[in-house]
């Protein structure tokens, strides 16, 4: 993908939180007590299953430009992968004006309970850049965003027991959501016209869509925080925050993982690979909210936005080296390890549940 970064004025978003919010609240994990070392242990260790997430990324890590059969394979990959775990998913399939001509796109979105009325949206873009190498080959894209889009199917499958079996009142007006965006990637060089195809799409739709259950709403409004990942998976990561308005979501992040590593919750290589993923704005400040992405086009309609990006960008950004060498499982698991915590605080799932424990031995 090719990211620009265009200042670094944060822009200011209204929060569509909750219906009865105002404009000026923050997203938030309403009412969220920080867990204990079980529930921590439990979900940083007993939800690691290395072999099914490589299996995961294995089948996205292929040629997927839009409108070519590698890119029809992997949708039709997370789109099976969703249904198999009984989401509901919907695909959002249209037509757009390339450099290179109409092109057919699809944005695949997996909802666990379409009845729930708020949304937490996990998102990633499938498709890959449209290079190819002197000597014929074609570029994979394992940061850029194989690995990602891994990462989100991971987190389903690994809190859906727990999702299923939740009864806690917090969470009964929210459910996961989540975006896999066809046509992040410009075809030829990054303009407003040839870049974000999906979002673009998606986020214009659903601002023309009432909403199910309140009909005097958008369907956009129903999103409680919008959460983006991209450029995950090599050793160079880095990340910090961009939006004063999700600050307190990355600061939990960042307590998330300085919980982990002093509990040696965390996977021991990585650590030891790359010390620190997460970055306090609290010390370092803001990095601004000028990284072109498909989050622009909802933050623009005012959804608070939390961009899980690398930054700086990985050494192998649009390099052919982007390839499954360029993967560092031991630093990414780690990262797996804290999202997958996150997004379970978030959605107040009781990991300590024994009906869906894994023991390690």
């Amino acid at each position: 993908m090719t990211k620009s970064l265009v200042g670094f004025a944060v822009v200011s978003v209204l929060l569509c939180a909750s219906f009865t919010a105002s404009k000026s609240q923050k997203p938030k994990i309403q009412q969220m007590k920080y867990r204990s070392s079980k529930s921590y242990k439990i979900l940083a260790e007993e939800y690691t299953d290395h072999l099914t997430f490589e299996y995961l990324v294995n089948q996205i890590l292929v040629p997927r430009v839009p409108g070519t059969e590698g890119n029809q394979k992997v949708g039709d990959f997370i789109k099976t992968t969703l249904e198999a775990m009984g989401w509901y998913v919907e695909e959002d399939i249209f037509e757009d004006m390339t450099p290179h001509g109409m092109r057919t796109f699809r944005n695949i979105i997996g909802t666990y309970d379409i009845s729930k009325p708020q949304r937490l949206i996990l998102a990633a873009h499938y498709d890959s850049k449209n290079i190819t190498s002197s000597k014929g080959q074609q570029f994979l894209g394992a940061t850029d965003s194989a690995v990602p889009c891994a990462i989100l199917l991971d987190v389903a499958r690994q809190l859906n027991c727990l999702l299923a079996n939740s009864n806690s009142n917090k969470a009964k007006n929210l459910t996961p959501q989540l975006v896999f965006f066809d046509g992040e990637e410009a075809f030829l060089e990054w303009t407003a016209h040839d870049s974000l195809y999906g979002a673009r799409h998606l986020a214009e739709k659903w601002a023309n869509t009432p909403h199910p259950l309140f009909n005097e709403k958008s369907y956009l409004s129903s999103i409680t925080a919008f959460v983006l990942l991209d450029l995950i998976g090599s050793t160079d990561v880095s990340f910090s925050s961009f939006y004063t308005q999700t600050e307190e979501l990355f600061e939990y992040l960042v307590k998330i993982e300085e919980t982990l590593t002093e509990k040696q919750f965390l996977n021991a290589t990585g650590l030891r690979r790359r010390q620190k993923l997460f970055h306090s704005s609290r010390y370092g400040g803001f990095m601004g909210g000028g990284i072109e992405d498909d989050h622009k086009p909802f933050e623009e309609r005012g959804v608070p936005i939390l961009h899980l990006i690398s930054y700086p960008f990985p050494k192998v950004w649009h390099r052919m080296s982007d390839n499954a060498k360029a993967i560092d499982y031991a630093v990414t698991e780690n990262f797996n390890r804290i999202f997958r915590t996150f997004v379970a605080d978030f959605l107040h799932l009781d990991a300590n549940l024994n009906g869906c424990r894994r023991r390690k031995k």
